[in-house]
């Protein structure tokens, strides 16, 4: 590693700067990290960062499967798999502890109420069909062999159910039960701005290491990745113009938006 990165990680463990960085980031880091089912951020209120560590070793998981035989004193055939770690981490540059709270609506669900009713009171088929909304009669009829209300009727007792849905209340952004803290961790990777697709590779790296992790659960969504991954661009070195002019930024994070990864740049 360089004088420019290291400089750069060494930036980089100040969480002042660091949630400075993020914070323009946080909706992204929390939708890459949680499946919103039931909520929608309607806004990012602030991004804290709790923990930085510099440098961190991360160690996939490693199988490795094989098979035992022999033939004496008799014959015999096994497999045996062997579960470890590898012996080569990935490295993180810098990993952070976040606090993200949000504005988020939630719509709990639930029933308002549930009735249960005997169909009985029919004298025609089309009485019978009009006690059901989303019932295709002709159609059950025919599946079952019926064919007068009196075969329906014979045919065995029908009941009707009644669901009515829990309506949530209306949205007050400014209410404090709608405020939401969201534990996030994020994984940065150094890139550099002529090698936008190197800082993919490393990113891809450390959630492909990550992928059997366990994930705890939370109070907001539901938990679909242990890291936010984040790549983290230094201000190059000054220099002759390239031959070839290189991707802007807005280039860069619609590119690497695209592969799931966060783009921050140091100035």
């Amino acid at each position: 590693m360089g004088v420019i990165q290291d400089r750069a990680v060494a930036r980089l463990a100040d969480p002042v700067l660091l949630g400075a960085l993020l914070e323009p980031r946080a909706r992204f880091l929390v939708e890459r990290t949680h499946e919103l089912e039931y909520e929608r951020i309607d806004s990012v209120a602030a991004l804290r960062v709790r923990k930085v560590a510099a440098q961190w070793p991360l160690f996939p998981p490693d199988s490795r499967r094989g098979t035992w035989s022999q033939v004496v004193p008799a014959t015999t055939l096994s497999d045996f798999r062997w579960d470890g770690e590898t012996a080569e981490p990935v490295w993180i540059d810098v990993l952070a502890e976040l606090e993200i709270d949000v504005v988020a609506e939630t719509d709990p669900g639930g029933l308002d109420s549930l009735v249960v009713k005997a169909v009985d009171a029919y004298d025609t088929l089309d009485e019978f069909r009009d006690q059901f909304r989303f019932l295709d009669l002709d159609a059950f009829m025919r599946s079952h062999g019926l064919v007068t209300v009196e075969d329906l009727r014979e045919s065995g007792e029908y009941l009707r159910t009644e669901v009515k849905l829990r309506r949530p209340p209306v949205f007050d952004p400014g209410h404090p039960a709608n405020r939401r803290t969201v534990a996030v961790d994020a994984a940065v990777v150094l890139g550099a701005a002529d090698d936008v697709a190197g800082a993919v590779r490393a990113a891809r790296l450390v959630a492909a290491a990550a992928r059997d992790r366990p994930l705890p659960p939370g109070p907001f969504g539901v938990r679909v990745a242990p890291y936010a991954l984040v790549a983290a661009f230094p201000a190059p070195a000054a220099q002759p113009p390239p031959a070839e002019p290189g991707l802007t930024r807005a280039q860069i994070e619609a590119l690497l938006e695209g592969a799931g990864v966060a783009a921050v740049f140091l100035t």
